[in-house]
C-alpha cells in the first residue's frame, strides 16, 4: 500500500494519440473518483465506529485504519486533479501522505497485541455461555437457598410453637410448685410448731415426773426400813422396785437430754472447750466406775487440746461415748478406752476407741443412730446415747463415723468444724 501511495504519477502521452488517450484518461479519472469516494466513505465509517466504541483498543484501531483510508483518498485525489497541481507540490503531498501512512502503519502494528487481547466472537459466545451457566447455577442455588430458608423458617416456627407450649407448661409447673411450696411451708410451720410443742412436753414431762419418781423411791426406802431386814422375799421385791425406779429415772434423764439438744444453744455458751477438763468432769460424775482398776483410760489431746463447742454438748458427747464403751465391754479382758484428737485439712477429729465386743455394721449400721434402737439385750441401755451423739454433731455441722469389728472393738470418729477456718451458727 505504501509504494502506490508514494509512486502513483500521472501517465502522460504524445500528441498523436490525443483522441484515444483522452478517452482513456476519462475512464481513469472516473476510476480515481470512485476510489477516492470509496476511501472517504471507508474512513468516515471507521471514524463513526471509533466514536461509537467504548473499548479503547478497538477505537484506536479504527481511528488508525480511518487515517490510512484518508491518506489513500488523498493520493488518489492527487491523481484525479492531475495537471491542476504543480509537479513539485504533488511530490511533497505524496511524500507527506506516505510518511503519515507509514507512521500510522507502525502505530497499527504496535496496537496489534491489544487487538489480539480482545476476545473473538466465539470466545465471547463461550464466555457468555459460561456466564449463563453460572447465572443458572446461581439461580438454582438461590432457589435452593430460598427453599432451605423457608424450611428453616418453618422449623423456627414449629420450634417457637413448641417453646411457647413448653413455656406455658413450665408456667403451669411453676404455679403448681409455688402452690406446693406454700403448702410445704405451711406444713413445715405446723411440723416445727408441733415439734416444739413435743419438745416442750417431753422436757416438762421428764422434769415434772422426776419428783414423783423420787417420792416413790423415798417411799420404797421408808417401807423397807419398817419391814424386817432379813426377809428374803421382801428384799428381792425391793431390789426389783429399786431397779425399776432407777430405770425410770434414767429414762427421764435421757428424755430431758434429748429435749435439750433440740433447742438452739445460746451463743454465749460457745467457746474453746478443753477435752481434758470435760473428761475429768465426766469421770467425777460417774462414781460407779473404778477408773483405777475397771477401766484403762488413755488420752492424747496434744494435737488439738480444745474444740469450739458448748461445754454441755461436749460433756454429753464424752459421757455417752465412754458409757457406751463401758456397757459393751468384753468381760473376758480388761477394758481399754483410748481418746485422742488430731487436726486435718478442714476438721478437728476426736477419736474414741475401745476393745469391747464390737458390732456387725453390715447388719446394724444404717440404724445405728436411730432413737430408741438397741442391738444388744444382754446389757442395760435405753437406745438414746448414739442418737444424742449424732444429733449434737449434726447441729454443729460435723459428722460421725464408726469403725467396728465384731469381737475386737469399736472406734468412733467425730469430725468437728475447725473453728480457725470456718465458724457459723451452732444449735
Amino acid at each position: 500500500m505504501i509504494v502506490p501511495l508514494l509512486f502513483q504519477i500521472p501517465f502522460r502521452t504524445s500528441a498523436g494519440d490525443a483522441g484515444e488517450i483522452s478517452g482513456l484518461q476519462s475512464l481513469m479519472l472516473v476510476g480515481e473518483l470512485l476510489v477516492v469516494t470509496a476511501y472517504l466513505l471507508g474512513a468516515g465509517a471507521l471514524f463513526y465506529l471509533a466514536m461509537k466504541r467504548d473499548d479503547k483498543e478497538r477505537r484506536l484501531i479504527t481511528v488508525l485504519l480511518g487515517i490510512i483510508a484518508l491518506m489513500g483518498a488523498g493520493v488518489h485525489l492527487l491523481s484525479f486533479l492531475g495537471d491542476n497541481i504543480s509537479g513539485e507540490l504533488q511530490l511533497l503531498l505524496r511524500l507527506f501522505y506516505g510518511v503519515v501512512a507509514l507512521g500510522v502503519a507502525i502505530l497499527l502494528f504496535k496496537a496489534i497485541p491489544g487487538l489480539l487481547a480482545i476476545p473473538s466472537q466465539r470466545q465471547l459466545e463461550m464466555t457468555n455461555a459460561r456466564l449463563r451457566e453460572q447465572i443458572e447455577e446461581k439461580e438454582r442455588a438461590q432457589i435452593a437457598l430460598r427453599e432451605h430458608q423457608q424450611e428453616l423458617e418453618q422449623r423456627v416456627h414449629d420450634r417457637s410453637a413448641q417453646l411457647v407450649a413448653a413455656n406455658r407448661e413450665l408456667e403451669r409447673e411453676v404455679e403448681n410448685r409455688k402452690s406446693a411450696e406454700k403448702q410445704l411451708i405451711f406444713k413445715n410451720y405446723e411440723l416445727v410448731k408441733k415439734n416444739a410443742d413435743l419438745d416442750d412436753f417431753v422436757y416438762y414431762a421428764s422434769r415434772d415426773l422426776k419428783g414423783p419418781v423420787l417420792n416413790v423411791s423415798g417411799l420404797v426406802e421408808a417401807i423397807r426400813e419398817e419391814l424386817p431386814p432379813h426377809h428374803q422375799e421382801l428384799n428381792h421385791l425391793f431390789a426389783r422396785l429399786d431397779d425399776s425406779v432407777s430405770s425410770i429415772h434414767r429414762k427421764l434423764n435421757n428424755l430431758a437430754e434429748v429435749s435439750r439438744i433440740q433447742k438452739p444453744v445460746d451463743p454465749g455458751q460457745l467457746g474453746m472447750i478443753s477435752f481434758a477438763q470435760v473428761l475429768e468432769e465426766v469421770k467425777l460424775r460417774m462414781p460407779e466406775v473404778n477408773w483405777d482398776t475397771d477401766v484403762s483410760l488413755e488420752t492424747d489431746f496434744s494435737a488439738a487440746p480444745e474444740v469450739f463447742l458448748s461445754r454441755d454438748n461436749l460433756y454429753s458427747l464424752l459421757r455417752n461415748l465412754i458409757s457406751n464403751s463401758i456397757k459393751y465391754r468384753e468381760p473376758q479382758r480388761p477394758l481399754r478406752i483410748s481418746l485422742s484428737s488430731e487436726l486435718q485439712a478442714k476438721s478437728l477429729v476426736l477419736k474414741v476407741q475401745d476393745n469391747g465386743i464390737g458390732m456387725d455394721l453390715s447388719q446394724y449400721g444404717q440404724h445405728l443412730f436411730s432413737l430408741f434402737r438397741r442391738f444388744h439385750d444382754h446389757v442395760e441401755g435405753s437406745g438414746v446415747g448414739l442418737y444424742i451423739i449424732k444429733r449434737i454433731m449434726d447441729n454443729n455441722r460435723g459428722k460421725v463415723e464408726v469403725e467396728s469389728t465384731l469381737g475386737e472393738g469399736t472406734t468412733f470418729l467425730l469430725y468437728f468444724v475447725n473453728h480457725d477456718q470456718d465458724t457459723g451458727e451452732r444449735v
